[in-house]
């Protein structure tokens, strides 16, 4: 009989050494987020009781302070979506695949824009929701214009006006994308 107890394993859940590595892993998370700027901290989607924590960090000045706070707003990020944070965080991060992975998107829609007329225009308008029209056909007509210019050896336009009006067009299409 004590031969089928010694054969059984029972998981007990994880070791106390993983959940210390958890919960540390989560206040170097809030950590981060306290340390944000303000606008980027507003594009992650946090509760209104982590919003609170991270406001009150900013206004905590005393070093042992702080370290007593970072731990609550690790048990704060206990009951967080710790997913959905981390993948706007990479929104958020220049050198990460998520954030280049969105800027290809948005520099092939410019230059398709730029290339392909209506038809691309069409398909953007199926895809995200247009609010100004007019505006994006006028982006589009400027940065048409001014790269046949250039294409053309034209002294009028110089290259890098050209690549204003790309440019002002690209920034416009960002503005499609959630950030």
């Amino acid at each position: 009989m004590t031969e089928d107890y010694e054969n059984e394993e029972e998981y007990l859940g994880p070791s106390k050494s993983q959940v210390k590595r958890e919960m540390h892993a989560l206040q170097d998370l809030g950590k981060q987020i306290c340390e944000m700027p303000k606008q980027q901290q507003s594009k992650l989607p946090l509760s209104p009781t982590m919003i609170e924590a991270i406001a009150e960090w900013g206004r905590i000045k005393k070093n042992e302070a702080k370290r007593r706070h970072l731990q609550y707003v690790g048990k704060v990020m206990r009951s967080e979506d710790v997913e959905a944070i981390q993948n706007a965080l990479e929104l958020l991060d220049p050198s990460s695949e998520a954030f280049n992975r969105v800027l290809h998107q948005q520099e092939k829609w410019r230059d398709r824009l730029i290339n392909d007329g209506q038809s691309a225009l069409n398909a953007f308008c199926e895809e995200f929701e247009v609010d100004d029209m007019q505006q994006l056909r006028q982006l589009i007509r400027n940065a048409v214009k001014e790269q046949k210019l250039i294409q053309e050896g034209s002294e009028k336009a110089s290259e890098k006006k050209a690549k204003a009006s790309a440019r002002k067009l690209f920034l416009h299409i960002k503005t499609y994308y959630p950030s």
